[in-house]
């Protein structure tokens, strides 16, 4: 049985294009993270925090860092999955 072909000629540009975007999410989600974490480290820096103030300063930043590689391990990942498609 043949495998009917879309209007492109191709079969895989659906999920070239779902794939494309995923990435492009990803990199937003990374991009956005890293803002995130610079506006932090920014605010502690110019901030006088009190001892507990501080305490929690320390745990967003922690878990911003986390988020940042969590994102940037998923852009990488959906990237080279990209770039492996004909």
């Amino acid at each position: 049985m043949a495998v009917p072909k879309r209007k492109s000629g191709r079969i895989g540009t659906g999920v070239a294009a779902t794939l494309d975007l995923a990435v492009s999410l990803a990199h937003e989600r990374w991009r956005k993270a890293v803002d995130n974490l610079w506006r932090e480290v920014l605010y502690v820096q110019r901030a006088r925090l009190e001892e507990r103030e501080h305490e929690r300063s320390r745990r967003r930043l922690k878990n911003l860092r986390r988020i940042v590689r969590k994102a940037l391990a998923e852009y990488h990942r959906l990237e080279l999955e990209r770039q492996a498609r004909p």
